[in-house]
């Protein structure tokens, strides 16, 4: 019965030490993901920024614009319905102006 006991505590430190041996791992999984999808989410913001800017401005750049709307999708789209194109003003922010020239 001594063994039975042994063995069983033997056996709870080993789980116990590979449990606490991969701790750091599991650790290191999450953060990469929390990092991951943060970055993803200031990519999705800027480029709703970026649109949102570029339509207030009146900005001809399609290519940016292109880029900026596909990135920024599905914001990009509410920015296309609610700010006018060369409005200068972007979610009730007046942006500043271009210089004309």
């Amino acid at each position: 019965m001594k063994t039975h006991h042994a063995d069983a505590r033997v056996r709870l430190a080993s789980v116990s030490a590979l449990g606490f041996l991969m701790l750091p791992d599991v650790a290191w999984a999450q953060a990469t993901t929390t990092v991951r999808d943060g970055g993803v989410s200031a990519i999705w913001i800027f480029a709703n920024l970026s649109y949102a800017g570029m339509r207030a401005q009146g900005s001809r750049n399609t290519g940016w614009r292109l880029i900026s709307f596909v990135l920024g999708f599905p914001g990009t789209l509410l920015t296309w319905l609610v700010v006018s194109d060369g409005s200068e003003r972007a979610y009730g922010i007046d942006l500043p102006r271009r210089p004309k020239g």
